[in-house]
């Protein structure tokens, strides 16, 4: 690919088909991990906002930027479910907030509601904001500290013209459909109608039942510390479901728990290898200079400092291509 191909725009607006609004889409082929977009905010808020502190904070950008805001998908421009309408400036930025802190709670950014809930500042993007749901998402967001930006990176290959989809639900990506579609119907008042909501009855029901897995996954590979084995085990079925389910911003976290279940035993070569896929799939989410990756690099080039090591009987494990 030459270098003008490397540089050329990533994704440009457009309608989209699927949701009758617009959508960001690829304008050429994004390989996984690519950075397709930094943003800055318009501008951030706390939790606790009104129409007027949402106005005072537009007010100090430009006129264009307050013209495109106004042009961004307002959810609350109507009663639902008896609660009230909201005013526009107010509605427009609870459909659109994502959340923006660096502080305790940054660390569930990557999977919290597009709404904000989890952060403790919530910004409008103009770029960003305009990016659909998915319940198979294709790329992942991740609010960088220090540069004060949403970096997007592409959770798998994408192809020109496919539209940029991201979560919306956090860990909910994990409830059963009739779940998922209930609880976005609330909060965000549209009706999924996604690759993976689209399924028939027969294929839905095997998505419900590996989600379902993968949920009951997380659960029980953290209590297998003292049987590194079958931790292994579980930690290879999880994968194996999130790749079926197209759900890969998931596979550093139990990529971790299999170098951990690895160091307990003092098996570092294999310690090594799953660490270094852990690295791996955090530098296709959040980037090669996020906190999670400098520590996973740091282990990847020594496991045995990890707090675990050598704490169960010596044993060999298996690594990712097992």
């Amino acid at each position: 690919m030459s270098s003008a191909e490397d540089t050329s725009p990533a994704f440009q607006v457009a309608p989209s088909p699927r949701t009758g609004g617009v959508g960001l889409f690829a304008t050429r082929v994004l390989s996984r991990g690519t950075l397709i977009l930094s943003e800055a905010p318009l501008f951030t808020l706390p939790p606790t906002r009104t129409n007027s502190t949402v106005l005072s904070a537009l007010s100090q950008r430009t006129r264009e930027e307050q013209s495109e805001f106004f042009t961004l998908w307002n959810a609350f421009k109507a009663p639902h479910n008896g609660r009230p309408p909201l005013l526009p400036a107010l509605g427009i930025f609870a459909t659109n907030a994502l959340p923006c802190g660096d502080g305790p709670e940054s660390a569930k950014e990557e999977t919290g509601w597009k709404t904000g809930l989890c952060g403790p500042r919530e910004g409008v993007f103009l770029q960003a904001s305009r990016l659909n749901h998915s319940c198979r998402p294709n790329i992942c967001r991740w609010w960088d500290p220090d540069m004060q930006e949403m970096r997007i990176r592409a959770l798998r290959d994408i192809e020109p013209d496919e539209e940029l989809c991201m979560s919306y639900v956090g860990v909910d990506i994990l409830q059963a459909r009739a779940e998922r579609t209930t609880e976005i119907e609330e909060v965000f008042r549209f009706v999924c109608t996604c690759e993976a909501c689209s399924l028939d009855r027969e294929e839905c029901l095997e998505s419900d039942r590996k989600r379902a897995a993968v949920r009951r996954l997380f659960e029980e590979i953290g209590q297998c510390g003292k049987e590194p084995t079958l931790g292994m085990r579980k930690v290879q079925l999880a994968l194996r479901l999130l790749q079926e389910e197209q759900l890969v911003h998931y596979e550093a976290s139990f990529s971790f728990d299999a170098f951990q279940f690895c160091v307990l035993v003092s098996d570092f070569a294999n310690a090594k290898a799953w660490v270094r896929k852990a690295w791996e799939a955090t530098c296709n989410t959040s980037g090669p200079d996020s906190p999670a990756a400098r520590t996973f690099k740091m282990y990847w080039a020594n496991p045995r400092t990890h707090q675990l090591a050598g704490v169960l009987p010596r044993m060999t494990l298996s690594g990712p291509g097992s």
